[in-house]
C-alpha cells in the first residue's frame, strides 16, 4: 500500500470495510475532485458609471436623436414658403412664324435664345403655411420628447440591468460558501466513517448534497453571464464585457401614496408628453387639410429677353441682338370651386387619425396609471417579504448552529444537518434575491414615473411644463 498514494490509500480502506455487508462502491475522496471555481473578478463597473455609458453608446437614443434632427429639417422645409420663389429658365427657340406680323427674311426659320426670370411670392393663403408650419413644429416637440423618453428608458433598463448583476454576484458568492461548507461536510463525514462514528448513507448524503451545491455554482454563475450580457445590451456594447457591479449604499424608501405618484407620471413623464404633443400635430392637419377650401394670393413677375433675332427684324442696333425684352407682374387670386370631393374626403381622413391619436394618448395614460399602481403595490409587497425574509435567516442561523452542535456531539444524524444547512441557504438566497428585486422594482416605479436616476444629471433637452387643468 505504500506505492498508492493517500488518497488511494483511503480509498482501499473504506472498500476493506464495507466487504463485510457485500457493498462495494467506487468512492473518491473530495480531495481527486476540483476545487469549486473562483469568482471571476470581472470589469469593475460602478451604477453611475453604467447609467453614463448607456447614455453615451445605447443606438436607441441615436435613434430619436435623428428623428429629431429630421423633425427641424422639416420644420425649415416649411417656413421657406414664406419667402419668395425666383427661378431662371433657359430656352432655345425655333421659330418659321411671322412676329407681330413682321416676316422672316426670305421666309427662313430662325433659332434664337431666350431667357426668362420669374418671381413668384405668395401673399396670403387662409391659414395653410401656418399650418403647415405649426404642425411641423409640433412634430419636432413630440420628437424632442421621445428622445427623452429613450434617455429615461436607456438609463432605468442599465440600473435594472446592473442591480440584476449585482443580485446574481451575491447569490454566487453565497453557493461558493455553501459550496465550501458542503465540502467541509462530506470530509468530515468520511473521516467519521473511517474512525466508525458513521455509516455509509451518512456519507452518501453528504456527496449528493455536495455535489448539489456545486451543481448550482454552475446555475448561477450561467445566470450571471447572462445578467452580464443584459448590462452589455443595456450599455450598447456588441463585444461581450465581463461586468462587476461596484454596489454603493442606496436606501430603499417607499415613496408617496399611489395617487400622487400617478398624478407626477401624467405630468412628467416624457412619452405622455410626447403623445399629447402628437395629438395636437393631428389636429392641426386636420384644418390644413380643410384649408384647401380656400382660395389663395400669390404675386408674380415673368421676364423675357430674347437673342439672336436679325436687326431687320428687331429694329435694334446690328450689334446687340436683342428682341422683347420684357416683363410683367401681377397679382393671381386662386379660388378652388369643385375638386372631387377630394378635400371634404382628405379631411375626414385628418380627422380620423386625429381622434386615434387621441384614443392613443388616452390608453398611454391609463396604461401607465396602471404600471404606476402595480409597481407602488409590488414595492409594497416586496417590502413586507424582504422583513419576513430576514426573520427566516435569522431562524435558520440559529437553528443550524444548533444542530452543527449536536451533531458535533452524536446527538444528531447526517441528514439532519444537511436539512438544517439547507434550510439556511434557502432563507439567505432568498432574502438576497428578494433584496434586489425590492432595487428593482423600485427602479421599475421611477421609471413609470417619469423620475429621472439621481446618479446622473438629466441633460437639458426639454424643460417639463406644468399641466393644465
Amino acid at each position: 500500500m505504500k506505492f498508492f498514494p493517500v488518497g488511494w490509500r483511503k480509498f482501499f480502506f473504506v472498500c476493506f470495510c464495507l466487504t463485510t455487508t457485500s457493498y462495494v462502491f467506487f468512492l473518491p475522496s473530495p480531495d481527486s475532485f476540483a476545487e469549486s471555481p473562483d469568482l471571476d473578478p470581472g470589469i469593475p463597473v460602478t451604477r453611475e458609471e453604467v447609467l453614463q455609458e448607456a447614455l453615451d453608446n445605447n443606438p436607441g437614443i441615436i435613434v430619436q436623436a435623428s428623428r429629431l434632427s429630421a423633425s427641424r429639417e422639416e420644420v425649415g422645409i416649411r417656413r421657406a414658403t414664406y419667402y419668395p420663389q425666383i427661378s431662371l429658365n433657359l430656352a432655345q427657340l425655333y421659330l418659321n412664324t411671322p412676329v407681330l406680323g413682321i416676316s422672316f427674311p426670305n421666309e427662313q426659320p430662325l433659332a434664337p435664345e431666350a431667357i426668362l426670370p420669374t418671381f413668384t411670392q405668395g401673399i396670403f393663403e387662409f391659414g395653410r403655411r401656418h399650418n403647415q408650419v405649426r404642425a411641423a413644429i409640433l412634430k419636432k416637440q413630440s420628437r424632442r420628447w421621445m428622445l427623452e423618453e429613450a434617455r429615461l428608458s436607456v438609463v432605468w433598463k442599465a440600473a435594472m440591468s446592473f442591480d440584476q448583476l449585482a443580485m446574481y454576484q451575491h447569490l454566487l458568492e453565497a453557493a461558493d460558501e455553501n459550496e465550501r461548507a458542503a465540502r467541509k461536510h462530506l470530509e468530515r463525514t468520511r473521516l467519521r466513517l473511517e474512525k466508525g462514528l458513521a455509516i455509509f448513507p451518512d456519507l452518501t448524503q453528504a456527496k449528493v448534497y455536495w455535489q448539489k451545491s456545486r451543481l448550482q455554482i454552475v446555475q448561477i454563475r450561467n445566470s450571471l453571464h447572462k445578467a452580464q450580457a443584459d448590462l452589455v445590451y443595456a450599455t450598447g456594447h456588441k463585444k461581450f464585457r465581463p461586468y462587476k457591479a461596484l454596489e454603493d449604499s442606496r436606501p430603499v424608501m417607499l415613496p408617496q401614496d399611489p395617487d400622487t405618484l400617478v398624478e407626477s407620471a401624467m405630468n412628467q413623464r416624457p412619452l405622455l408628453m410626447s403623445l399629447r404633443k402628437k395629438d395636437r400635430e393631428k389636429k392641426v392637419l386636420v384644418n390644413r387639410e380643410f384649408d384647401e377650401h380656400l382660395p389663395k394670393l400669390d404675386l408674380f413677375a415673368n421676364g423675357l429677353i430674347v437673342y439672336g433675332l436679325p436687326s431687320a427684324v428687331t429694329l435694334a442696333p446690328p450689334s446687340s441682338g436683342l428682341f422683347f425684352p420684357g416683363f410683367q407682374t401681377g397679382v393671381v387670386l386662386s379660388i378652388p370651386i369643385f375638386s372631387g370631393m377630394s378635400v371634404v374626403h382628405g379631411t375626414q381622413k385628418a380627422r380620423a387619425l386625429f381622434q386615434k391619436e387621441v384614443s392613443d394618448t388616452r390608453l398611454a395614460e391609463i396604461r401607465v396609471a396602471r404600471n404606476v399602481r402595480k409597481a407602488w403595490f409590488d414595492l409594497e409587497t416586496q417590502r413586507k417579504k424582504v422583513e419576513l425574509d430576514q426573520t427566516e435567516v435569522e431562524n435558520a442561523t440559529v437553528n443550524r448552529d444548533m444542530v452543527q452542535k449536536s451533531y458535533d456531539r452524536g446527538l444528531v444524524d447526517s441528514v439532519t444537518r444537511i436539512q438544517a444547512q439547507a434550510e439556511y441557504v434557502t432563507a439567505r438566497e432568498t432574502l438576497i434575491a428578494d433584496q434586489f428585486r425590492l432595487r428593482m422594482i423600485l427602479d421599475e416605479l421611477e421609471w413609470q414615473v417619469g423620475i429621472w436616476p439621481r446618479l446622473v444629471a438629466k441633460p437639458p433637452s426639454v424643460r417639463v411644463p406644468a399641466r393644465k387643468g
